[in-house]
């Protein structure tokens, strides 16, 4: 496996937030227990999940934390749209980290109520191996580290969030010039809902209505503000040009 398409499969990674959640089964031993799990990435590129104590899942994951997460985007054609099948560990992790709290409610709005909840919490999955299916002829496994070895030093976990907030404070003609420049998309309003090492994610609007997220890719990672700050801004002078 190239570390090519190990950051490829990073980029897939972020980018989307579909999946399906495998657990060992405690009523039916020896068999896989299968439910959807929409998740949100953190920093350090683990899909976090937001479950409730009393659900099937959670109660398998209790009993036998290894896990698999089949992570795929749009449903048009599943067999030729890439894929990846993540194995590793649900840890619980603490629902009261407020940066997280935001970025996943960010994502993921409709969840709010969840968190009022004392019987949801989140499990991030700690990657073991991993399985990437990019199209025809490219495909391998790889060990879950080449996902996130270079994200050690990332301070974007603290930092995010005062990122998404001057963004879409002081530069949101900015954020409409990335939509026309990057995906030929007019938008009325876009405000900026996350920003992670590979990229970020930015909601459009055309009149009244929410259209949908775009997502832009960075060409090289970024790990703290200053080095988000130059990847905007070049993306802003490219639109520019």
């Amino acid at each position: 496996m190239s570390a090519a398409l190990a950051h490829e499969a990073r980029q897939f990674l972020f980018s989307t937030r579909h999946a399906i959640l495998s657990t060992h089964s405690m009523k039916y031993p020896g068999y896989p227990f299968g439910s959807v799990a929409p998740f949100v990435c953190n920093q350090q590129a683990e899909p976090v999940i937001l479950i409730s104590t009393i659900a099937e899942h959670t109660k398998n994951i209790q009993e036998n934390a290894k896990v698999s997460l089949l992570v795929f985007s749009g449903a048009d054609d599943l067999q030729a749209n890439a894929r990846l099948t993540l194995m590793g560990e649900a840890i619980h992790c603490d629902k009261q980290d407020e940066d997280l709290r935001a970025r996943y409610l960010r994502y993921l709005p409709q969840a709010a109520s969840y968190f009022d909840m004392h019987d949801f919490h989140f499990y991030r999955i700690k990657i073991e191996q991993v399985r990437y299916i990019a199209g025809f002829g490219r495909m391998g496994w790889f060990e879950g580290d080449a996902l996130n070895d270079d994200l050690a030093d990332s301070m974007l976990a603290a930092q995010e969030g005062g990122i998404v907030a001057h963004m879409n404070e002081d530069h949101k003609d900015s954020l409409l010039q990335y939509c026309q420049h990057v995906h030929g998309v007019t938008a009325d309003h876009a405000e900026m809902i996350g920003l992670d090492a590979d990229g970020f994610d930015v909601q459009y609007h055309q009149g009244e209505e929410t259209q949908g997220l775009l997502r832009f890719q960075f060409e090289q990672p970024v790990l703290n503000a200053m080095d988000a700050r130059k990847a905007l801004v070049a993306l802003a002078q490219a639109g520019r040009s």
